[in-house]
């Protein structure tokens, strides 16, 4: 079975507790062919001096590091740039994203790779997140990822999505709008490829360790009467229906005139 050199690109923004952890769970893989690329997105803690100094140790001596000494304003573009400037640096047929705190099961690159050389017409693959919990707990998620017509879709984080590089660039440049300010590439990523290319394959196994933070995005988010939550959810219904503009009458069902009339009470109050 052919066996295609796999990218791992790692965005980090002060996460120095845990990007050491992210970075070894690429390279201990039991899969052979790796190269790992620390995008560092000018962080201010300790990430940095981490990475320099695991990378003099013979096990992490390639690990390439891109170091960006300008941030952005903007957390989810910062992101979409480091993923960019990160593919331009990667050689793999192969690429799969890995945010700082997360990090990957043993077998998780070589159940990629598997998938695509079993599906030579798929370009993207999810795998299922294990919820790691600060009090050491995990859990696996249960719920149902799906993408469906008529209905709000539901895809696994950033770090649990895999790609054939082929292409890639150019998409993530098709949903790069600054009109979306909210939404991450997750979802950016598996909503075009879901809506416009007909793809979602989601591996049966859980192969990704999701950390779950008080102060963590999903956090601020998770809340039914949260301001940002719905501000976020408008602007996620304003992005489908820009991609998909010929069924664009298909998203627009209760759930979408509630996210609309609930932002424009938020914007009168």
């Amino acid at each position: 079975m052919r066996k295609p050199l796999v990218s791992v690109l790692i965005n980090n923004y002060n996460k120095e507790n845990f990007c050491e952890k992210a970075v070894k769970s690429a390279f201990y893989q039991n899969y052979n062919k790796i190269e790992v690329i620390f995008y560092d997105d000018n962080s201010s803690d300790l990430s940095l001096n981490k990475i320099d100094f695991l990378k003099k140790k013979k096990k992490y001596k390639k690990l390439k590091v891109i170091k960006n000494k300008s941030r952005g304003s903007i957390s989810s573009y910062n992101q979409i740039i480091g993923i960019i400037r990160s593919l331009k640096k990667s050689k793999g047929q192969i690429i799969c994203l890995l945010d700082s705190d997360d990090w990957f099961k043993k077998n998780k690159i070589k159940e990629v790779v598997n998938f695509f050389n079993k599906n030579k017409n798929q370009d993207i693959v999810f795998d299922k997140p294990v919820l790691f919990f600060e009090n050491g707990e995990t859990k696996k998620i249960s719920a149902q990822y799906e993408s469906r017509k008529n209905k709000w879709p539901k895809f696994p984080p950033t770090s649990c999505i895999s790609f054939r590089k082929k292409n890639l660039e150019a998409v993530i440049k098709k949903v790069f709008s600054s009109d979306y300010p909210d939404l991450w590439i997750d979802f950016r990523l598996a909503s075009f490829f879901a809506i416009k290319k007909k793809q979602f394959n989601l591996l049966n196994n859980h192969l990704t360790f999701y950390r779950q933070s008080e102060t963590g995005f999903d956090k601020r988010y998770n809340k039914f009467l949260n301001v940002a939550w719905w501000k976020r959810r408008n602007q996620a219904f304003n992005f489908i229906n820009q991609i998909d503009k010929k069924n664009s009458k298909n998203y627009q069902t209760f759930d979408y005139y509630l996210t609309r009339v609930i932002n424009q009470l938020f914007s009168i109050f």
